[in-house]
């Protein structure tokens, strides 16, 4: 009988369960609801749990182990309980509850120690070394996200309404006029309290797309916000025991698409590390499975099911 292992990754607006075979080459998947725990407990675990029994009714064969890389597991805890309550859900197939930053860096590093950089709607630097882990930023929008769309965004609009309480000239003044369809500046402070975080990181490309077409003003915006993500991973790197690992994956909409704030980031991170290695992760976070070797998995029975 074929035996396989399934990882899903859980997050905000979706999850996305992948089945592999032992050998790490892909069986099928499957997609669900959002996955996040933080935000509605009982419906994320649901949806995982759904999209973990979708996938498995898609393929004749023994399920070994489940890899939950969910979101808001930090801010919930107590992930043995959550990795128990799912594998009451699935068959009691002994899963691991992980946090969705910690699937990424299984799959963005395979297995190796070093770095991940996720930049996408928020921002966080992982690292691992010899199975210790190492967390800098990642305190969401108020506190931190450095380099995140919705980072690149809000800066960019500050840079805006200073330059129209000034009554300056601004290529950014004119950005936000034009995609919010704005009257004026006078409106853009209540369009944006209206807007989620990722509706408001989504803007972020535009940003993007000025400073790509040589605009000094947009430019500077992504290269401050290279220059934090460049120093939040200095920090990492700081904090690793000698020798460092210096292998650092790439992933998040921002950090896949945008050449330019790589390389400003790159480019200050290596004035420092100069043996520092990039790479842009695939994003399939979910094959983080294959690659975790833990023998941390838990299944439901009567005995555990309070743990």
């Amino acid at each position: 009988m074929l035996k396989y292992m399934i990882g899903i990754d859980a997050g905000g607006t979706h999850s996305t369960a992948i089945a592999y075979d032992l050998d790490g080459k892909e069986i099928d998947r499957a997609e669900g609801g959002p996955g996040q725990i933080n935000t509605d407990y009982d419906l994320g675990i649901k949806n995982i749990a759904n999209t973990v029994n979708e996938l498995r009714n898609k393929i004749d064969g023994d399920c070994m182990k489940v890899l939950a890389g969910i979101a808001g597991l930090s801010v919930v805890g107590n992930a043995p309980e959550v990795a128990a309550t799912i594998s009451s859900m699935v068959g009691n197939i002994p899963t691991r509850a992980i946090t969705d930053s910690l699937l990424a860096l299984y799959n963005g590093l395979e297995g190796a120690d070093g770095a991940l950089v996720i930049a996408g709607t928020g921002s966080v630097v992982n690292g691992r070394q010899d199975g210790s882990l190492i967390s800098v930023g990642g305190y969401g929008s108020f506190l931190g996200d450095e380099g995140s769309g919705y980072a690149i965004t809000k800066a960019a609009l500050q840079a805006a309404l200073l330059k129209w309480d000034k009554r300056e000239k601004s290529s950014l003044v004119d950005l936000f006029v034009k995609i919010w369809n704005l009257d004026t500046m006078n409106d853009a402070a209540a369009k944006f309290y209206e807007l989620t975080n990722p509706e408001v990181a989504s803007y972020a490309v535009e940003v993007a797309k000025l400073a790509d077409g040589g605009d000094e003003e947009a430019r500077k915006i992504i290269q401050q916000q290279a220059h934090l993500l460049a120093r939040d991973i200095i920090i990492c790197l700081d904090r690793y025991q000698d020798p460092k690992p210096m292998r650092i994956a790439l992933t998040g909409s921002v950090l896949s698409n945008n050449a330019m704030i790589r390389s400003f980031m790159e480019d200050e991170v290596k004035e420092k590390y100069p043996d520092a290695v990039f790479s842009v992760s695939n994003g399939e976070n979910a094959r983080g499975v294959i690659f975790d070797k833990s023998k941390d998995y838990r299944y439901f029975t009567n005995h555990n099911e309070g743990e």
